[in-house]
């Protein structure tokens, strides 16, 4: 039985590794397209021209998808965390915590914050560069 929690748990933390992968990336390339488009804008916007709707859009858009990529982040560290301390009391239990690397969890952490700070940087990026761009321009927004 021991082995079928072991194992369910497992599938658990890669099931949550993936879920990660898939929301950062899609958080990053969707925020590095809002940048470029919502650049263009800006830079249309103060010339007299370009689409507001459209500028507000992509920056509503940037920053939904950028705080559910945050959210799933913070759920799946919880998740993270209650899977390794449920198979830290396996290992107890069965005398194998001694094989378990130490700092294992920490390095889960880490990778948590640097996801956090690439989906986040990337979101602020997105919006605050084209409102730079469009407050620098000689017109003015």
């Amino acid at each position: 039985m021991i082995e079928a929690i072991h194992k369910h748990l497992m599938s658990e933390l890669d099931r949550s590794g993936r879920a990660d992968t898939v929301f950062v990336v899609s958080g990053v390339l969707f925020n590095i397209l809002v940048l470029f488009v919502n650049w263009v804008q800006a830079s249309s916007l103060a010339e007299g021209r370009g689409n507001l709707m459209i500028y507000l859009i992509f920056t509503a858009g940037s920053l939904l998808i950028s705080c559910t990529a945050l959210l799933a982040l913070i759920n799946s560290r919880r998740i993270c965390n209650s899977v390794h301390a449920a198979l830290q009391n396996i290992y107890a239990d069965t005398n194998v915590a001694q094989y378990l690397p130490r700092g294992l969890s920490t390095l889960g952490n880490k990778r948590f914050i640097l996801s956090f700070i690439v989906v986040g940087g990337t979101g602020l990026l997105a919006v605050v560069i084209p409102l730079l761009q469009m407050s620098a321009s000689p017109n003015g927004p």
